[in-house]
């Protein structure tokens, strides 16, 4: 189950099971709370959206301060809609990768939405988490199980014991795909109405964690559609270029 918390005027979201393990701290953001006008109102995190940088710095340090942490702690994907998952050992930009894993503390591993759905996986024996930027294409590649693979490879991971978080993203309600998307899919997570081909990826999610090893009990959902809920998330589909970015950012402490 995710919670919505009001921390002074910013609006999150947490997983109830990743927040009952502790040293871990994390929080799915929403569009409540920040600096920025519109049509980026107003807690826009990313940049190259429009909005000027000092507006989405002071974003950004109201954010991570959630965490009790700054943003020059963050450390951040070059998010290509790819495959590549990159071993975080300090903060900065990683040059073309979606994903992020480290056990390192106090380091701020965040990725930025807009639709596509931010997952969060956790390792409470050991102390490592995972965030993953999931768009069709990264989650047709195989990125979460190349996830799996490095937490078992690199650091010896018993993927039944890890937690995951699905995070607010664009539901099948919205998601219209084309054909050709839909062909790279099992038929069982298209959706057909009037006419219409939608894609549930976040069934496709569930399943490739799944069949990675993850436990059914082990995974939290949010119910959250962005493209539904305007007055709570951006949304690229819906509002174009112009749009804002949420963030998730998780951080071991």
């Amino acid at each position: 189950m995710f919670k919505a918390v009001q921390i002074d005027n910013l609006l999150i979201l947490r997983s109830s099971l990743i927040e009952s393990f502790g040293g871990l701290r994390h929080a799915f953001s929403t569009r409540i709370g920040g600096v920025s006008p519109a049509p980026w109102d107003s807690l826009n995190l990313g940049l190259d959206t429009g909005d000027s940088r000092d507006n989405v710095a002071k974003n950004r340090a109201l954010f991570t301060a959630i965490l009790n942490a700054t943003p020059a702690q963050l450390a951040c994907g070059q998010q290509v809609h790819g495959n590549t998952i990159a071993l975080v050992e300090y903060p900065g930009l990683y040059p073309a990768c979606d994903g992020l894993i480290t056990r390192e503390k106090n380091i701020v591993l965040a990725i930025k939405t807009a639709d596509c759905v931010p997952l969060l996986l956790f390792d409470p024996m050991q102390k490592i988490i995972a965030i993953i930027h999931c768009g069709w294409r990264s989650v047709r590649g195989n990125i979460i199980s190349n996830a799996a693979e490095m937490l078992t490879n690199v650091h010896s991971t018993k993927i039944s014991s890890v937690y995951c978080a699905i995070g607010p993203s664009i539901r099948s309600c919205c998601y219209e795909i084309h054909a050709d998307v839909a062909g790279q899919f099992s038929k069982e997570f298209i959706i057909r109405r009037d006419g219409r081909l939608f894609l549930d990826l976040i069934e496709v999610i569930k399943s490739q964690l799944l069949a990675a090893g993850v436990p059914e009990q082990n995974i939290d959902l949010s119910e959250h559609c962005t493209f539904c809920e305007k007055e709570l998330f951006f949304s690229y589909r819906r509002d174009g270029r112009r749009s804002g970015r949420m963030m998730l950012a998780a951080m071991i402490e």
